[in-house]
Parts: structure tokens; sequence; C-alpha cells
């Protein structure tokens, strides 16, 4: 039943599809059907590089192994003709009394889970293969280490037993360690990994059977990573440690210490040039900076896997302006591979200069950066004293969605309570500001009026203004070099990759028609306004409530500022009526117009508080409490998705430049939208004006599936991010309660 791929038939499963095949650098296969690892050994062979003789077991063989439980012949015959093919690769052979081959069985699943699954190296190795390779090199050190290695890593993989006899038949083990590869894909932590990222259960992994070379053969062996530039910084100059007399995962395990990569040019010259020559060939064929994994047996270098590597905003920002330079990539390539994000963060002060000096508060880092300001505790007065040309520092115990004009306005925030998923830490990563959350109480009172410098990074608050560590003239002149291409001023230039104009500094933050404009007439009818203006209220219902102020009005409060045209998106309402409506309202006191856009005013406010309290009335408490107490159960979940958007790891400010990561947290954020629709649905039969909430959800998610990423979390536009805090404000109301009491239950952070 060959295929025709490679020396080794490429065996199929019952469907047809390839369940075995050679990775000889003409396998075609795609790597959602190979996995990632097997993809990059096949095509490092095409490439002429030094890799290890290698064959797939597919995600097909996984799909038919889940639906059996068990090998199929067919598949088993392809592992044994994919041996056969390895020891004519090496001239050694499986179980063999002289020269024994043993390989490595790794699993490799199309979406990345470091970690998730197992692995078994040295396997074939038995009591006579120890014999034999102490008699082929002479060194019982290299022999029983690697003895030792194999029992240990078997015992705990297929066995789960550290004392457990292993086989001494090479194809017993063999059977049993790619059962047990293809059983890992279903282990708790996998299982829990998936859940996490949103990864289907039904992608399965395939297995990658590889002759094995020995890093720990002698003293001119061992195991190493190199990228082909700094991925830090972005230096073109290669950057990666080497461990001497290491195997396999030693060096990436983190479980031992390597050593500079000079080291490796002082001990092997030869091999370490070699390895700049196929780093090279690598960046070039990949045009992106590459990691690389090797291993050098005896002088000789072999590579085990190649990669595009995770980089920092400032190596995405360098490499990318230095590879269009040099002609790898086109100036456009060059502009898309750097975000807005990436900018903003190159081009502030990380942090401080050390001063020395204790600070005045000291709490979580939410979002890194450096700003100095004058403190102010209400969202209006930093509005205001922004706007006057101030700079300000927003101290508050808690942020809320009201809030946003004020911090936009700031040049940081900072709160007593909360973590790295509250509201102000989530909100100021999208705005680029600098926050210090969970600083604990009595802090804002303690800060008040006093000029301060907020060190995101440090997740510190320091006395006075502490300059920042200087932008580096290279990442001006980079900034400048993207900023030509795309024909723009630098100033203009983040605004350019996000796709749409910024907030301004000034604090406006009105919310933009054309930002929302996506939404299509009639998504929702005229009467998600209920009740027209002239219209008197139905004996029917209670009377009295002004359901269309109080749909307007709250709408306007809990945004700040936004334009008319925008409500009328926001509630699926014409907008001829909507910006009519508005006019009223001005007109009435309750709302006033700014640059910007509409605002409350104090009467407004208060207005909108005794309409809430009419509205209280008309809804059942205990279905009310229901909703949020089940709405609550989903906020915890929400706010961890848009952390891991916003954050890879607490230290790492997700730049969007690895798109197996985005892809991994919008299939989670998905997931959560199906899962709570009904809810939202429901809670758009209990109270009239909270109709438009499954509408604006189901946009949101609309442009997220079509690539639009900004209707993730930005906070001016109706983003998935900014509809679910509004409903969350609004059920806090319609509960009675308040945000500060919320908060410090752990609801509302």
């Amino acid at each position: 039943m060959s295929t025709g791929v490679g020396p080794v038939a490429s065996t199929e499963t019952g469907a047809g599809a390839p369940a075995v095949a050679e990775l000889d650098g003409g396998c075609a296969l795609a790597p959602r059907r190979i996995g990632g690892k097997a993809w990059s050994v096949n095509h490092m062979r095409a490439l002429g590089l030094p890799v290890p003789p290698a064959f797939v077991v597919t995600t097909e063989a996984w799909a038919e192994f889940a639906a059996r439980g068990e090998l199929s012949a067919a598949v088993w015959d392809g592992v044994r003709d994919g041996i056969v093919a390895l020891e004519r690769g090496t001239g050694r052979r499986f179980g063999g009394a002289t020269r024994p081959l043993l390989v490595s069985v790794r699993s490799g699943a199309a979406v990345s889970m470091p970690g998730m699954m197992d692995t078994v190296l040295n396997l074939g190795m038995s009591t006579r293969a120890e014999q034999a390779l102490l008699a082929e090199t002479g060194s019982p050190a290299y022999a029983s280490d690697t003895h030792r290695r194999f029992l240990a890593q078997y015992r705990e993989i297929v066995l789960g037993d550290p004392r457990a006899d292993v086989p001494e038949d090479p194809w017993e083990q063999l059977r049993a360690a790619i059962t047990a590869v293809f059983r890992s894909w279903d282990s708790t932590r996998a299982q829990a990994y998936r859940r996490n990222r949103g990864v289907s259960d039904r992608l399965g992994t395939a297995v990658t059977v590889q002759a094995m070379v020995f890093g720990n053969l002698d003293a001119q062996s061992g195991t190493g990573v190199l990228f082909s530039r700094n991925p830090n910084t972005g230096a073109p100059q290669v950057f990666g440690e080497w461990l001497a007399g290491g195997q396999g995962e030693d060096v990436v395990s983190g479980r031992t210490t390597p050593r500079p990569l000079d080291d490796l040019a002082q001990a092997l010259p030869q091999a370490h040039a070699q390895l700049l020559d196929a780093a090279a060939l690598l960046e070039r064929d990949g045009r992106d900076i590459q990691d690389i994994e090797f291993t050098v047996e005896s002088g000789r270098l072999w590579l085990l896997q190649s990669r595009p590597a995770k980089r920092s905003a400032r190596a995405a920002v360098r490499a990318a302006v230095a590879m269009a330079e040099e002609g790898l990539i086109r100036p456009e390539e060059a502009l898309r591979r750097v975000t807005a994000d990436q900018l903003r963060i190159v081009l502030r002060p990380e942090s401080g200069a050390d001063t020395g000096a204790m600070p005045l508060a000291r709490g979580e880092s939410a979002c890194p950066g450096l700003a100095s300001g004058l403190v102010v505790t209400d969202p209006d007065e930093a509005e205001a004293r922004a706007a006057a040309g101030e700079d300000v520092i927003l101290a508050r115990a808690t942020t809320s969605p009201d809030d946003l004009p004020g911090m936009i306005a700031a040049r940081a925030i900072v709160t007593e309570l909360g973590g790295a998923t509250s509201h102000a830490a989530l909100v100021s990563r999208e705005l680029g500001r600098p926050c210090v959350v969970g600083c604990g109480p009595g802090v804002v009172a303690a800060l008040a009026g006093r000029t301060v410098t907020v060190d995101g990074g440090a997740g510190v608050v320091l006395l006075g203004e502490v300059s920042g560590k200087p932008v580096e003239r290279a990442v001006i002149e980079d900034v400048a070099r993207l900023a030509a291409w795309a024909a723009v001023d630098p100033g203009e230039l983040p605004a350019v990759l996000a796709g749409r104009t910024e907030p301004g500094e000034s604090g406006s933050s009105a919310v933009d028609s054309a930002d929302n404009g996506t939404m299509t007439a009639g998504t929702l009818p005229a009467s998600a306004l209920a009740l027209p203006r002239n219209t008197p209220p139905d004996s029917q219902t209670q009377p009295t409530i002004a359901h269309s102020d109080l749909a307007l009005l709250r709408l306007i409060g809990i945004k700040g500022r936004v334009r008319p045209e925008a409500v009328a998106t926001s509630l699926g309402a014409p907008e001829y009526e909507t910006v009519c409506r508005c006019a009223d309202l001005v007109d009435q006191g309750w709302c006033a117009s700014t640059p910007a856009g509409l605002r409350l005013t104090p009467e407004g406010r208060a207005h909108v508080a005794t309409l809430l309290d009419r509205e209280r009335h008309e809804v059942d408490a205990n279905e009310v409490a229901t909703i949020y107490t089940e709405f609550c159960g989903y906020n915890g979940e929400l706010k961890e998705i848009i952390t891991a958007w916003q954050m890879k790891d607490p230290g790492t400010p997700n730049d969007h430049s690895d798109t197996g990561y985005d892809e991994q947290v919008l299939a989670r954020l998905r997931a959560l939208h199906d899962r709570v629709t009904p809810l939202i649905r429901w809670i758009g039969t209990i109270a009239r004006r909270l109709r438009p909430y499954p509408a604006r959800f189901d946009t949101a998610i609309a442009n997220i599936t079509a690539g639009e990423h900004l209707w993730v979390a930005r906070p001016i536009i109706d983003s998935y991010h900014t509809v679910w805090f509004e409903l969350h404000e609004d059920l806090i109301g319609l509960c009675g309660l308040n945000r500060a009491d919320e908060a410090a239950a752990g609801r509302a952070h």
C-alpha cells in the first residue's frame, strides 16, 4: 500500500490517509498531519542539512489508535518498515549485537504543547546493547550513562513505575513507547492545557521516530540551542547556549546550566562554523529569526529542529528593519511584522533610574512603563487636568468602565485592589498606560495630591519625578525607518499599524462611529430603545419609567465620553433618531456635549440613579441575582483570557508575533462565547434596555473571527472586553450593588 513517499512504504489507514511516512525531504504531508517537529525535520533534510534519519506516525494513525485502543497491524507494519529505513540510513541494526540502532520517540502535535506530552530517548537500549556500545566505543561511562537515562525515562513515561522491569526486546519497547506517546495526548496535563488554550481534543498527535545521535558520547560531544539573531535585542549576531556532554533535552529542560555558545567555538571550531552556516541558511529560507536545536557527536554536527523564534518587542522591531534592509523581506512585510503595541513598548522607558529611595507604594506590575505626574483620585478631575495640559496619575481603590475617560487621560494608573486580571490591569495594557495594582488599603489617600513616578515594570510608586532610562538612538532610527516605509511621521506610525486612529494623549475617549460601523442596519429593531420619545407608557408596564432615556443615559455614563452615532451603533438603533434624542438630552441638562462626545452632567448622573432604582422594581430580584451569580462564574475566565491576550506571562507582553499562541487564546474566547451566549440572551429578556447585549457580543466575535483582532480588548470600541465590562456594570446596578463592595469581595476588580 505504498504511496511512493521515500523508500519507506507510506502505510495507509483504513480511510486511505497515510499512517507512516519517511521524513526524507520529500514528504509532502502538511504539519497538521505530521506535527511541527516532523515537518521541520523533513524540511531541513530537503535543504541538505545534517539531520538524523527519521519517519513519522501521523495524526491519522493516532485517530485510528484512539478509536481502536491499540496500534493496528497496518500501522505496525509501517513502523517496522520505517525502522528498516533508519537502519539503511545509519548502517546500524535495531536490536543488533554490534552497532545497535537506538531511536528517539517524540510526540509532535500540529499545535505546540510544550512539555504536555511525552518523549522517550535512547529506545532500543538493553543489556546487550550496552555491551555492544562499550565494545564499539571503549567508553563504559557513555554506555552506562545512556542505559541509565533510558531506563529512568522508559519507567517514568511508559511504565509509570520507577522500579518496574524494562523489557529487553527493542520491538516491544518501541510498540509500548509509541502507544504511551499517543496516550499522552489524553493525559490530565495535556487535557488541562488544551482546555486552557482552547485547543481541540480532536487534533491528536503524531509520533516522530528518529535515529539517536549522542551528545554524551565523548569530550567532543554535547547539545545546545542557537538563535540566528538575538531574540532579546534583535542584534544580527547569533545567540545560544551549549552543554558539553549533554543529551536530548538537557538544555531546553532547564534542569542544567549551559554555557555560552562561545564555548563551542573554542572547543569545536569546525562544528561551530557549520552551525553558523546552517543557521544562516535556515534564516534565509524561513526569512525570520530561527530557534535551532542541535547535537554534536564526536565533533559532527546534527540538527534536530528549527522553528521561528519567540522574541521581545525590541527584537521584533530591530529584526524587521534589518531584514528589510538586507533584502531578506520587503518593507511591506517588515511593517506587517511589527505591531502598534511593540512600537509603544520600544519607545517608552521601561523603568526608572535607580534612586535608592524607598517606594511610597508597592504592588503587582500590571503594565510596564514609566510615568510621572500629580496623583488625582477622581476620573473627571484627571480628564479636566489632562485637558489643561497637566500630567496626572489616576489612583483608585479599583476601576470600572465609567473610569475609562480618566484612565485614558492619566499617564499611569494605581489601584489598591486587584491583580493581573483586574479591570485596571486589562484596560491599562490595552491603553499602554503604566499600571501598578493591588497596592493595599489606604494607598489612594496616601498618594492623593503628591507628585509621584509610577514604575509599572517594577510594580512600585516613587516620590517625585524619576527620570527614565533613555530610549536608545538605534530604536528611534529603526522606528523612523519603518515610518518612512509607511510614508507617515513616526508619531503616526502606531495608529497606522493598528489600522485605526489612536486616541490622543490629551484624554479623548470618543468612540468613533467608524470603529463601530460593522454592525449592519437591522441587527436590532428600533424597539431596542424601548418606548419612543412621545409614546405614553403602556398601562401594562411599570409607568413613569423612561426606558429610552435610561438606555441612552446609562450607556453614555458607562462609556464616559461617546458620540451619538456610536450610541446608535451599540444599541442597534436608527442613527438619526438617536442623534435627535441625544440632542434632547443635552437640552434637558442630563448630558453635556464635549469635543470627545457626550458625557453625563451631575444632574444626569442623579437622574440615571433614579431611573435605575425604578428599573430594579420592574424586574424579578431573585432572577437577577441568579443571573449575576452565573455571570460571575464566567467573569474570572474572561479576565484570564484577556490577560493571556495581553501578556504571555507576568513579565512578557504579548507582541502578537506568535500567531499560533494568539489563535489558541482566540479559540478560548470563542469557546467561552458559545457557552455564555444562552445566559446573555436570558439577560436580554429580564430588562428591556439590556436587549442589545447579545448582538453587541455577536458583532465583536464576528469581527474577531474575520481577523479584526482590535475587537478583542480595545477600550474605545465595542470590543468583546468592553461590552463584557459594561454588562458587568449593568448587572451590578440591576442587583442594587456597588462596584466598590463587589471589588472588595473579589467579583469586580
